[in-house]
C-alpha cells in the first residue's frame, strides 16, 4: 500500500454548502490553486460546481485551461500572470482575468474575443495590484474598452494583508473608496476582497462575492480557533502500513514532517503508537500488538487532525496538504 491520500468529496462539498450558506447573501469563489490544495484539481473542481459553486479561483490561466480539457466549464478566475501568460487562450477558454495595469489592460484587451476582466486595486498588501494614485486611470480606460466592445469590466478586487483587524478595516476602507472611483467612470459589476480569514471574521468584508481557500479543506479560517467550530471538517485522510515490527512506510520525502518526531502518534487498529523518529521514507513507531502489513492512519480519520498535526511543528495546513508525496489517491463521493 505505502503511501495513500483518500480524499471525501462528500466532506468537501458539505463544507461548502456549510459556507455557502454562512456567507450569504455574497457568493462565494471556491479557490482550487495547488492542485486543489493537494486535494486534486479537476476532482475537487467538479465536486465544488455539484456543491452549488458558481465561481472557481484557479491562481493562473494554465490550471484554468486543464480544467476546461477536462470538462470543467463554470466561470474561472485566474489572477496570476507572467509576461508568458497567453491571454489568447484565456478569452477562448472564458477564464476571467485579473488586470491591474494600463499594460496588462491592453494585453488582456488586445485578445481575440471579449475579456471579461477583474480589476484589482493594491489596498496596502503589494501584490500585483494598482496603486491608489493609477486607479481612476486604469477604471476609466477599462470602461472605454468596454463601452468599445473590447472587454467587459465584471468585478473590482484586492486581497487584505491579514496582518490586523485595524489593518483589515482601513485596507476595506480604501476598497471602499476604490469602488466609489469606479462609479464615477461607469462600473456596475461585483465586489471581492476577503479571503477566507475575513470571511468569517469580518463580515463587513463580504461585499458581493467571497474568496475561499483551504477552509474549505476543513482548516480553522481563525488561528486558535479550531475548524470544528466553524463547522468544517477535513476531507483528506493518509494511510500507509506496518512492514516491519515498528516501521511504517511513510517519511519526509512523503512530506511527513521530520519535526514530528516523538510529538505524534499514528494509529493502527484503533490504537495510538508514538512516532519515535521520521526518517526519509520509514518512520519508526513503538512496538506493540500489530501485524506487518497493517494499515496505519496517519492523520484524519481516527489519527490526529491535519490541522493539530501542523500545530505541532508550527505550520499551516497547506504546507502538508500540497508537499504530500502519496503513492496513489482514493476518492469517496
Amino acid at each position: 500500500m505505502t503511501v495513500v491520500k483518500k480524499v471525501d468529496l462528500a466532506v468537501y462539498r458539505e463544507n461548502l454548502k456549510h459556507i455557502m450558506q454562512t456567507m450569504a447573501p455574497a457568493r462565494v469563489m471556491a479557490v482550487v490553486k495547488a492542485d486543489a490544495y493537494g486535494h486534486g484539481l479537476v476532482e475537487v473542481a467538479t465536486a465544488a460546481v455539484e456543491a452549488g459553486i458558481e465561481m472557481l479561483g484557479v491562481l493562473d490561466i494554465e490550471t484554468g485551461l486543464a480544467l476546461r480539457k477536462a470538462g470543467v466549464r463554470s466561470p474561472s478566475f485566474a489572477w496570476l500572470h507572467s509576461p508568458q501568460s497567453n491571454f489568447n487562450s484565456a478569452v477562448k477558454a472564458e477564464i476571467e482575468l485579473s488586470v491591474s495595469s494600463l499594460a496588462e489592460l491592453k494585453a488582456v484587451a488586445s485578445a481575440l474575443g471579449t475579456a471579461k476582466v477583474h480589476l484589482k486595486i493594491d489596498t496596502g498588501l503589494s501584490r500585483n495590484g494598482c496603486r491608489v494614485e493609477n486607479w481612476s486611470a486604469l477604471v476609466k480606460a477599462a470602461i472605454e474598452l468596454q463601452r468599445q466592445g473590447e472587454i467587459s469590466v465584471v468585478a473590482i478586487w484586492s486581497h487584505l494583508a491579514g496582518a490586523s483587524k485595524e489593518e483589515d478595516l482601513e485596507a476595506i476602507a480604501l476598497f471602499e473608496n476604490a469602488y466609489q472611483v469606479a462609479l464615477t467612470h461607469g462600473f456596475s459589476g461585483y465586489r471581492h476582497i476577503a479571503a477566507s480569514p475575513a470571511s468569517f471574521s469580518l463580515p463587513e468584508s463580504r461585499f458581493e462575492m467571497v474568496r475561499i481557500g483551504v477552509s474549505a479543506f476543513g482548516t480553522s479560517p481563525v488561528s486558535q480557533i479550531p475548524a470544528e467550530e466553524f463547522g468544517l471538517q477535513s476531507p483528506m485522510a493518509v494511510e500507509t502500513e506496518v512492514t516491519a515490527e515498528g516501521i511504517i512506510a511513510v517519511g519526509f520525502l512523503h512530506g511527513f514532517f521530520s519535526q514530528l518526531s516523538n510529538k505524534t502518534e499514528v494509529v493502527i487498529d484503533g490504537v495510538g503508537y508514538r512516532v519515535l523518529e521520521v526518517g526519509p521514507l520509514a518512520s519508526k513507531i513503538e512496538t506493540g500488538d500489530y501485524a506487518i502489513g497493517s494499515t496505519v492512519e496517519v492523520f484524519g480519520g481516527k489519527a490526529i487532525s491535519a490541522e493539530h498535526l501542523c500545530e505541532l511543528v508550527n505550520t499551516v495546513t497547506d504546507e502538508l496538504f500540497t508537499g504530500l508525496k502519496a503513492d496513489s489517491v482514493t476518492y469517496a463521493n
